[in-house]
């Protein structure tokens, strides 16, 4: 149904409906469609002839034509508005459940809006009621009005007007109460309080977090627009006419009824075209990339004073050939004379009595950001309005913002304007450096004359590499958003370290300077203790060019206990590093190597705190691999060493933040070891401890990078410590998780092992939200972590750790899947899961942790396929799931033999010996 057709068709229903009867109603409906068929000349004879001597037929039918020969928009005026107007009826002092109408203050959308108060005498309360008028209360929606109701009532949000009530009056009139909001519409306020760009920003923000709360509750607008939208005194926004908006379906949102029985269409539905998404218009399905479409138009025009097109004095073909074939122009297009008062926060320097804004302010970013939410296609706006609200916030905080091409000259130049006096720093240095090696590099080639002075020169390069890694590079590593200087300093600095390492051989002093820039190299790339970029294949390669080195030093220089401590050092962050790339044995046997030296080390000098600090981080590591593998209960007692050094060291030297940091570290780790070790009580204390030292941490130092993951790992453990024992809990913890590391990524988008922590996060939400019925949400949360995984994966080389996480969530989202009866999507999940540990187990066919979970993907299957078995009797199904029973069942007692298998993991062989003896009977 096409736009015209719904306007005439809403006059139908609005004039006669309620004055005829079935069969009067339907020979209307009949001969103004025979009507429509004939020539313009000859509608009006043909009528006549059709209606013979019924007068009021004729009128009745020639009102119509009328309406549809109408040049002017009608639908601009809003055509359910118009049908309210007809046949008007004063509603003062009618009562309408608890509340008496006092006066009108307005007419739009299916009836009109009045000023109410409370007359049940509990308490004084102002409300806007609004009726919907008993011609347009249609069986459609007085079918869904009761279900909506009670969903709409839901939405408890700050900035959108609360529904109070709602019924069906005593002569039949559907009426919504709602809030009732003083207020000013959003571009009178944005006016009369002249708000800058930057301002108007942050207000249009706020309305995209309730539009984006409503459809996380599953509700559309359908009707955004700036007279929908009032600012209170205090410059709050409140959306108003929720309740006339849809319910939708948690399907990639798209906007289906509930219980799959129909789709969203606009139908009767009001709305003015200036603001509504192509495909409302068109009368096609609405889903919420039409609130972000409308959200666009809003934005355009509260930056520029104009919307994006003009449908004043325009037909209805008119303005669907507006809509299909004509783009927008650029908001920083629009004439001068449209911008709003001079915007002194962004720098503008015009005359402050001008009524003009420079529009260079909403050149690039602002005018993307814009039009990527007017696109005709749905698929190509922003496929949520958080996405929107968060391009948006990215471009007031000076970062790249996902609305233009991701190019290196443009990250490039929001990083400078993030970063200038830091960026100017490190650009005079680079220069330096530079400038230093290729005047070296030039010195060594020339006559035995200036040998001199290029072994002058050698040596400047020397110290500048120095500084650049050991001076400036703690300075910058633990900066929000300094991902992007970090790659630069990484590329730059590993080519002086490679020709400075040609030209040291026989150099001790500088070979050993050498292998600590190669560690420091690799600890940018890849230590897991640090911020890093999770390159774990270069970051192996560097530490292993240190280790070769720091080993040929000790050859020559025997028993020095600074080499010794070195090259335990370099084994221990190794060891972890070898862990990320799940190469086990690489992990074990370098650190078990790096805690033998360490205990000599400290047994030959127990007075040195930094020694016993190292062997108390090696205990600490030892036992997370022990943990990794399983092994909780061994893990427990290396744990316990780390903690008892820390608390001697911290008693000596008090309140050293790497210190605490660590002791916080343990703390966590030991927690979730107690936990898996069945010691569930001692596992929440030590927990609750840790919360607390960490929360105080993040407190005094929130933009310490390490000290904002210690903080998501402190959540993220205690959420899977809470998992199976307190479920809302675990729910509640994965949330806080979830919150701390979004804005570090948020904060730098470059970040990838934030965005590693970000997807885990999502994955233990979706298992946390199964767990309380949260089954869609799950579904949302684990799709997301898979989608955020993928795309991490493959921008790295060695990444068993990321292909684990991976399947692990394919895992979870096949499972989930399954819950919800999705049974063949959830197989397809499962498949993956299997094919990526099976691609791991290739390599590594001793790895305990992709075994056991691979045996969890099988009991997954099992599950599902048993699902299929009750659900079609398909002795194929019940085959498959006894098949797959016995792969998890096999693993398990395969682990059990070669005494790999953990004690939590009993029960697991018991319940898979159980599922396979019940498919045999």
């Amino acid at each position: 149904m096409d736009v015209r057709q719904s306007v005439v068709s809403a006059r139908i229903k609005a004039v006669n409906e309620a004055s005829m009867n079935a069969k009067d109603w339907q020979q209307v409906k009949d001969i103004f469609a025979e009507v429509l068929e004939q020539s313009n000349g000859s509608r009006l004879s043909f009528l006549r002839e059709k209606c013979g001597a019924d007068e009021k037929l004729f009128l009745e039918i020639k009102s119509l034509l009328d309406a549809n020969a109408e040049t002017e928009p009608l639908i601009e005026k809003n055509a359910l508005q118009l049908a309210s107007q007809l046949n008007g009826k004063s509603y003062d002092f009618t009562k309408f459940g608890r509340y008496t109408v006092l006066r009108e203050i307005g007419r739009g959308g299916m009836g009109a809006v009045f000023l109410a108060e409370r007359n049940d005498g509990e308490y004084e309360q102002k409300a806007a009621l609004k009726i919907i008028r008993q011609s347009f209360a249609g069986e459609e929606i007085e079918r869904h009005f009761r279900r909506e109701r009670q969903i709409l009532a839901s939405l408890n949000h700050p900035n959108i007007a609360k529904l109070l009530d709602g019924g069906v009056s005593e002569t039949g009139e559907l009426f919504l109460v709602m809030e009732y909001v003083e207020g000013e519409s959003l571009l009178e306020y944005a006016e009369n309080h002249q708000l800058n760009i930057e301002d108007k920003l942050y207000l249009f923000l706020k309305i995209c977090r309730a539009v984006s709360f409503a459809h996380q509750n599953l509700v559309v607008h359908r009707d955004l627009k700036p007279s929908n939208i009032l600012v209170t005194k205090s410059g709050e926004p409140k959306l108003l006419d929720f309740g006339l908006a849809k319910i939708t379906a948690p399907n990639d949102g798209l906007c289906a009824a509930e219980n799959g029985l129909e789709q969203t269409k606009t139908l009767f539905r009001a709305f003015t075209p200036a603001y509504a998404s192509p495909e409302q218009i068109h009368g096609k399905t609405v889903t919420t990339a039409s609130d972000v479409y409308s959200l666009g138009v809003v934005l355009y025009e509260l930056l520029t004073g104009e919307k994006p097109f003009r449908f004043e004095g325009k037909s209805l073909d008119e303005i669907l050939k507006t809509i299909d074939f004509t783009e927008p122009p650029r908001p920083s297009a629009v004439g001068d004379s449209k911008f709003q008062i001079s915007d002194s926060k962004l720098g503008d320097r015009t005359n402050p009595k001008s009524k003009i804004q420079n529009p260079k302010f909403l050149k690039g970013d602002l005018d993307n950001i814009t039009l990527k939410a007017l696109r005709k296609e749905p698929p190509r706006r922003y496929k949520s309005v958080e996405a929107f609200a968060n391009d948006i916030e990215r471009h007031l905080k000076n970062l790249p913002v996902r609305a233009r091409p991701n190019t290196f000259a443009y990250r490039a130049s929001r990083f400078f304007r993030r970063n200038r006096i830091a960026i100017s720093a490190t650009a005079l240095v680079i220069l330096a450096l530079i400038s230093g090696l290729a005047i070296a590099l030039r010195q060594t080639q020339i006559a035995r004359v200036e040998r001199d002075r290029a072994e002058q020169r050698f040596s400047d390069v020397r110290q500048l590499s120095n500084s650049l890694l050991f001076e400036l590079s703690p300075k910058i590593e633990r900066l929000s958003g300094s991902t992007e200087a970090r790659e630069i300093l990484v590329s730059r600095a590993l080519e002086y370290l490679d020709s400075l390492a040609t030209e040291s051989q026989n150099d001790a002093s500088l070979q050993s300077e050498l292998a600590g820039a190669y560690e420091k190299i690799g600890d940018l790339q890849g230590n897991p203790t640090n911020p890093n970029l999770i390159d774990l294949d270069a970051a192996t390669k560097s530490y292993e060019k240190a280790n070769e080195m720091r080993r040929n030093l000790l050859e020559k220089n025997r028993g020095d206990s600074e080499s010794e401590r070195k090259l335990a050092e370099n084994h221990r962050v190794a060891g972890n590093i070898y862990s990320q790339t799940n190469e086990i044995e690489a992990s074990a046997k370098n650190t078990n190597e790096a805690l033998q030296i360490y205990e000599k080390l400290v047994a030959e000098n127990p007075s040195s705190s930094d020694l016993r600090f190292d062997l108390a981080k090696v205990n600490y590591d030892f036992g997370l691999n022990l943990q990794s593998n399983k092994k909780h209960s061994e893990s427990l007692a290396y744990f316990e060493k780390a903690k008892n050094l820390l608390e001697v060291i911290d008693a000596e030297k008090p309140n050293q933040p790497e210190v605490l940091r660590t002791a916080a570290e343990v703390k966590i780790q030991n927690a979730n070891a107690l936990s898996w070790a069945g010691r569930q009580t001692e596992a929440e204390k030590e927990a609750d401890e840790t919360i607390k030292i960490y929360e105080k941490l993040f407190a005094e130092n929130p933009n310490d990078v390490s000290v904002r993951g210690g903080m998501w790992l402190t959540y993220w453990l205690t959420s899977g410590i809470y998992q199976d024992q307190n479920d809302q809990t675990a729910y509640e913890y994965a949330l806080k998780a979830l919150k701390v590391v979004a804005e570090t990524v948020a904060q730098d988008g470059a970040n990838i092992r934030a965005k590693q922590q970000l997807a885990k996060s999502y994955s233990t939400l979706g298992e946390t939200a199964t767990t309380i019925g949260k089954s869609a949400a799950a579904i949302a949360y684990l799709e997301k972590a898979c989608q955020m995984l993928r795309e991490i994966t493959d921008s790295t080389a060695k990444n068993n750790r990321l292909k684990s996480e991976l399947a692990l969530s394919l895992r979870r989202l096949g499972s989930a899947k399954a819950g919800q009866e999705l049974l063949e999507s959830s197989l397809e999940n499962l498949r993956q899961a299997e094919n990526i540990y099976l691609e791991i187990l290739q390599s590594a066919p001793e790895d305990r942790r992709s075994n056991r979970n691979l045996a969890d993907v099988f009991e997954q299957f099992g599950i599902t396929y048993g699902k299929l078995h009750e659900k079609e009797k398909s002795e194929n199904y019940r085959q498959a799931a006894k098949a797959n029973y016995q792969k998890a069942l096999d693993i398990l007692e395969r682990l059990d033999k070669n005494d790999a298998l953990a004690e939590a993991d009993r029960k697991f062989l018991s319940k898979m010996k159980a599922a396979v003896e019940k498919y045999q009977k």
